[in-house]
């Protein structure tokens, strides 16, 4: 018998980090959902490289009656493809000071969210936002981290991540047998852009218990 909450839950059909360019979409590995009844997408991309000025990774789920071959987009209920954009952040700047957790005057506030990872100079590893302070003016808003800066810089560059899921539903009733991610990049200019990112189904419930999906996530029910 089965107790762990973990049990029955896998990351299956996933496509590996990797630095996303050009236009091409990417697919996953396919995946066998049979004796499973729900699943999560998940996606992830970094800071986007090479200065475009936009730049998202399209995150996609397709399925197929046997894997090989007639890949078609995955609709949810109301006819919607599952799945969703990530805008990979154009890395913004912000002054940091020795000793404080606050970051000032970021040159830009778009896509930032309490619980980002963030990286820097002078920004301890592992550090994450806890607090965004927009006061409607860029030069006196402010960003708060979860660890003291170690060095006094101006106009530092920031590092952040974006994330996002969507869940997946009805595995076995209403939906094609296998499943996959795939990953499409875009950018508008910029020298060679590239945004390092990564995909995945997460797979649970072989027959005994729902996966727990996070509370964010984009209801995408089949």
């Amino acid at each position: 018998m089965k107790f762990n909450v973990y049990d029955n839950v896998a990351t299956m059909g996933s496509i590996p980090p990797q630095s996303f360019t050009g236009s091409t979409a990417v697919n996953g590995y396919p995946f066998d959902t049979l004796d499973y009844d729900n699943a999560v997408v998940y996606g992830y991309a970094a800071a986007a490289s090479g200065s475009p000025t936009a730049a998202t990774l399209v995150f996609t789920v397709q399925e197929s009656l046997t894997g090989n071959s007639g890949w078609t987009n995955a609709l949810d209920n109301t006819g919607t493809v599952i799945g969703f954009t990530l805008n990979a952040l154009l890395a913004p700047t912000v002054n940091t000071t020795s000793g404080t957790a606050v970051l000032s005057n970021p040159s830009s506030l778009t896509g930032i969210y309490v619980g980002q990872y963030v990286t820097g100079t002078g920004i301890p590893a592992g550090s994450t936002i806890i607090a965004i302070n927009n006061t409607g003016t860029l030069s006196t808003s402010t960003i708060t981290i979860s660890a003291n800066a170690t060095s006094s810089n101006t106009a530092e560059t920031l590092t952040l991540s974006a994330e996002n899921y969507a869940r997946i539903e009805g595995l076995g009733l209403n939906r094609h047998r296998f499943l996959r991610v795939v990953v499409t990049p875009a950018f508008t200019g910029g020298t060679s852009p590239a945004i390092l990112g990564f995909g995945a189904l997460i797979i649970g419930n072989a027959g005994e218990r729902p996966i727990v999906t996070p509370t964010n996530a984009a209801v995408s029910n089949t």
